[in-house]
């Protein structure tokens, strides 16, 4: 009998609460508000209705204020961007060339200020084979050789500032005739007797005129490229310093072949 009456108690106290409930969540109808994460039912418009959806034209800047300079100084330039063509370019032509552009066409201005080669130089100063010089060969500044010059061959010597002449002959050689040659041209004669017996003192004494500065520019010249090219090869190989090979490529351009009777002398000499 209490514990129905206790439940009953219990029964109309729930009734009571629920009668003075206010909230939105206990609705007389019992229903529940739908949730706010929902879209919304049937009948809706997104976005809401009177939004428009295309707006309007842009706005057009106003015009820049460029009011005049009461300095009396002209007005600063406006910049304004280039017009945009349709389709979102620009209106303005791309070049296909790069940002550095195409190649510049014409002769460069600067070319014609370089200075020649040294080399160029050299070549341009030396004299021709056609002026008498057989074979010339420049060997180092202020010293050349070749073969035996003729009478054109003695006055370009002159004409070119040579101061002496070296003369590689052969036992019993004409060398007075030479001498008158060269001495009536103002140069200075040297004769030096170049034979595979003699080649220590022919190179020894060759060495020592060109040497002296004061006897240069010298040309050294002989009747034939074998007597010239062994006296030279020594040269290059003790006085240049060269290797071997190359000092032989050096003497065969002057006409040392490689089965000349010095070679057994340059030998001799080399390893003492």
């Amino acid at each position: 009998m209490l514990r129905r009456s206790l439940m009953l108690s219990a029964l109309g106290l729930g009734m009571l609460v629920l009668a003075s409930c206010k909230h939105k969540c206990c609705r007389s109808d019992g229903s529940l508000p739908p949730p706010s994460f929902l879209p919304p039912g049937p009948g809706s418009t997104i976005p809401p209705a009177n939004v428009p959806i295309n707006p309007g034209a842009a706005p057009t800047l106003p015009p820049p204020d460029v009011r005049p300079s009461i300095s009396g100084r002209p007005a600063p330039e406006i910049l304004l961007p280039d017009p945009i063509a349709p389709g979102g370019t620009s209106s303005q032509k791309k070049s296909s060339d790069g940002i550095l552009g195409g190649p510049v066409s014409g002769a460069t201005p600067l070319a014609s200020t370089l200075e020649p080669p040294i080399a160029a130089k050299a070549e341009k100063a030396a004299p021709a084979p056609s002026n008498g010089l057989p074979g010339f060969t420049r060997i180092k500044d202020g010293v050349a050789t070749g073969g035996k010059p003729t009478l054109d061959g003695f006055d370009t010597l002159k004409k070119d500032g040579y101061k002496t002449v070296v003369y590689l002959h052969a036992p019993g050689a004409d060398v007075a005739a030479v001498r008158d040659l060269a001495e009536t041209r103002g140069l200075a004669f040297t004769p030096v007797e170049a034979t595979p017996e003699k080649l220590g003192d022919a190179f020894e004494q060759l060495n020592k005129t060109t040497a002296d500065k004061s006897a240069r520019p010298a040309y050294v010249f002989a009747d034939d490229g074998a007597r010239l090219g062994a006296v030279w090869y020594l040269h290059f190989k003790t006085i240049d310093l060269e290797s071997a090979d190359v000092s032989k490529i050096r003497a065969r351009a002057l006409g040392l072949p490689d089965d000349s009777d010095f070679w057994p002398e340059i030998k001799k000499y080399l390893a003492k």
